[in-house]
């Protein structure tokens, strides 16, 4: 018959077991810290020196996989030690793989530089030759790849690839963007609608910040200006056309994000200087002419615009972008009035007819001269204080001026005696005519600035960021200008209109 021990006696023989095996247990698994290490740096383009946004990185065998930030940074904190395969890939580049060797406990450093290189790492070096659109080509790779690995279906361009912009009007830009119509305003290319969404329903940002904007028109709804912001210092337009969780609800077909440039986007300095002459196809006078108010002025203006980008260091640099012109607007337009087809009819003074046969009761015949004055100036800085953290601050300013003097001339009937009409003449009533003179000028100045401060963490374990913006827009549309006539009558004209 089996023996049974006691509870005190049987506590004190599993106590002894455990102490015995203990040895054995920690012999079987050991610990050995430090087994994982750290690998960092950074991606360029090898022919252009451009340090490249959201170039993929994969690690193999492990499969850990990363995108590099604004400044071309990439990194791992916790990666095997051990040798292993890193692969690099960008957009309009060959990929790379090399193997790097990652101690345990310690961080290693590996830079990779995409493009054609020798067995020593180097970039070839071929004859000369020039291409005229590296640059167009370069920025527009930069937008392919960004596009390729975004979170949801949007166009993204780069503002170097379609060349000169009348003006510096992003408007102007993205007019040439597939899903986007431009909404014009006193001749100018203004607002942004996506795939027929009103404007007011299409949010748009400045690095991620909304953007406002004050101008007639808008009242108090959500239109958003663009004509008031510059592009010379705007490194890509993001158009994203499937909203997400991060998007404003008011984005109800998309939304527009603007990024500004980024000096760690390049690795050695740049310096881009546009001069160019602003003329109108129907005002190409160099000469002083009449309007758009009392005084002579001249149609054809010079305009400039620059950008300067200046890495100084692997851990700060700075961009600063201005540029000014002035724009002669001239227009022209002539506005009939026909009854029975557009304009009613009321069977006394405009006798009735049929859609078919309408007559003409008025000519309304407008000139409205425009000078258009921008000035713009943006400055940004960017900050590394650590390998996964950046800071980014943003100024954009930019003044818009228009003078505008609309004079309409308009030659009324008034009343038409029955079958004094026809679809190619008018015959007034003897006495009843008129001619109206409108006159209205006015000047128009809007500014806006903003400033924007965000912090950027780019790590191996987690991403994230946070940031302050904020936008100032005025506009000043005064009433009528001091000594130009408002209304003025004629007597009734005689004759046939």
């Amino acid at each position: 018959m089996p023996r049974t021990l006691p509870a005190p006696a049987l506590l004190r023989l599993l106590v002894a077991a455990a102490c015995l095996a203990a040895p054995t247990l920690r012999a079987a698994t050991p610990v050995t810290p430090g087994a994982n290490g750290s690998l960092e740096g950074r991606v360029s383009n090898a022919r252009s020196g451009e340090f490249l946004e959201r170039a993929r990185i994969v690690l193999a065998p492990s499969g850990q996989e990363t995108f590099t930030d604004a400044g071309g940074y990439y990194g791992f904190a916790r990666v095997p030690a051990g040798a292993v395969q890193v692969r690099a890939f960008h957009t309009g580049l060959p990929q790379s793989t090399v193997t790097v060797t990652i101690a345990p406990g310690g961080r290693s450093q590996h830079d990779i530089a995409l493009g054609a290189t020798d067995a020593a790492g180097a970039a070839v070096q071929l004859d000369r030759f020039v291409v005229a659109t590296a640059k167009e080509m370069a920025g527009a790779a930069l937008a392919i790849n960004e596009q390729r690995f975004a979170a949801n279906t949007r166009t993204v361009v780069a503002t170097d690839e379609l060349g000169f912009v009348p003006e510096g009007n992003v408007a102007e830009f993205m007019k040439f963007l597939p899903g986007i119509t431009i909404e014009s305003s006193g001749g100018f290319a203004r607002e942004v609608s996506i795939n027929g969404v009103p404007s007011s329903y299409v949010p748009i940002t400045v690095g991620g910040f909304s953007l406002a904007s004050a101008h007639p028109g808008g009242g108090t709804g959500r239109n958003a200006a663009l004509d008031m912001i510059s592009i010379n210092n705007l490194a890509r337009v993001e158009v994203a056309f499937s909203p997400t969780p991060d998007i404003s609800g008011a984005a109800l077909a998309g939304m527009v994000n603007m990024v500004p440039r980024s000096s760690f986007e390049r690795s050695r300095p740049r310096l881009d200087v546009s001069t160019y002459v602003l003329l109108r196809d129907n005002a190409r006078d160099f000469n002083r002419t009449p309007g758009p108010h009392e005084k002579t002025t001249r149609k054809v203006h010079p305009g400039l615009d620059f950008t300067y980008i200046r890495p100084v260091n692997s851990r700060f640099g700075f961009t600063i972008a201005a540029g000014g012109s002035k724009n002669y607007l001239n227009q022209d337009q002539i506005l009939n009035t026909w009854r029975g087809s557009g304009a009613a009819t009321n069977g006394g003074t405009f006798p009735n007819t049929t859609p078919d046969r309408p007559y003409l009761t008025s000519i309304q015949v407008t000139d409205n001269p425009k000078d258009s004055t921008r000035y713009s100036f943006s400055v940004t800085a960017d900050y590394r204080f650590s390998a996964a953290d950046r800071l980014a601050f943003s100024f954009q300013f930019s003044t818009t001026s228009f003078a505008n003097m609309s004079r309409s001339l308009i030659f009324n009937v008034n009343r038409v005696a029955p079958g004094d009409f026809g679809p190619d003449f008018t015959r007034g009533f003897p006495g009843a005519g008129s001619i109206q003179s409108n006159n209205i000028g006015q000047t128009r100045d809007n500014r806006t600035y903003m400033p924007t401060l965000t912090w950027h963490h780019d790590g191996g374990i987690w991403k994230g960021g946070a940031g302050r913006g904020h936008t100032h827009p005025r506009a000043l549309l005064p009433g009528v200008d001091p000594g130009v006539f408002n209304t003025v009558d004629a007597p009734p004209p005689r004759g046939t209109l």
